[in-house]
């Protein structure tokens, strides 16, 4: 069974007067995720995404909105961005107990995925797959759009698709992290599911055909035979 890629732009890489204009173009573009960066300034020692500017992308689609918890207290930020219109919550696993945070998550009826930086062992969360709906697996160090993708963690990638496959896991393998047409190629043929890009979309002055080109360039390397369950 040949895979399908789906494709969410990260709004990290938009700008706060941008968020409604670029998600309603997004929307256009029939993305499958909006990628939401939360960051308090306490995991990363950035700052972005208040759960006001969720809400405000939340208000103009009715696409779905994957929120990245890049804070070191990502159990006490659920609620406000439960409330702002957040369907997916994804906590580091360097900063949070996974049992507690899957736990939270699923007693608030929404879907959860842990993520790991891309010098954190697959072992950190290879206990919990069977419970999540997605692995995210950084490939750059968190906290800043535009950064330059780091290939080491394609041997992780790797590793986890195998798993979820010889075991039959639900977990969606996802990539976020310096991807653009460039490095797209790389992570496809490693097994993930979701590409989620920043800047490689949001920074193009097209934004539909952005995505459109991430998702035929998916198509050929998918029908290439490399990139098969």
């Amino acid at each position: 069974m040949v895979r399908k890629v789906r494709i969410a732009p990260s709004m990290l890489a938009s700008k706060p007067e941008n968020y409604v204009k670029d998600a309603k173009t997004l929307e256009k573009a029939q993305v499958d995720w909006f990628h939401i960066d939360m960051l308090d300034g306490t995991f990363t020692g950035t700052y972005a995404f208040p759960s006001s500017d969720l809400a405000k992308i939340n208000s103009a689609t009715n696409f779905p909105m994957d929120v990245h918890l890049m804070t070191t207290h990502p159990v006490e930020k659920l609620k406000e961005y439960i409330d702002a219109g957040g369907d997916m919550f994804t906590a580091h696993v360097e900063a949070v107990n996974p049992r507690r945070f899957i736990d939270v998550v699923r007693k608030n009826k929404k879907m959860v995925g842990l993520a790991v930086n891309p010098d954190t062992p697959l072992s950190a969360v290879v206990d919990h797959m069977e419970e999540m709906d997605r692995l995210l697996i950084m490939t750059v160090v968190p906290g800043k759009t535009g950064q330059k993708f780091i290939p080491g963690p394609l041997t992780k990638m790797k590793e986890a698709r195998q798993l979820i496959d010889k075991h039959g896991y639900k977990c969606e393998l996802a990539v976020d992290g310096g991807v653009n047409l460039e490095t797209a190629p790389s992570v496809i043929e490693a097994g993930v599911d979701v590409v989620i890009s920043g800047a490689g979309i949001l920074y193009q002055p097209d934004l539909i055909k952005a995505v459109d080109d991430f998702r035929k360039l998916a198509e050929s390397v998918l029908n290439s035979g490399t990139s098969k369950t």
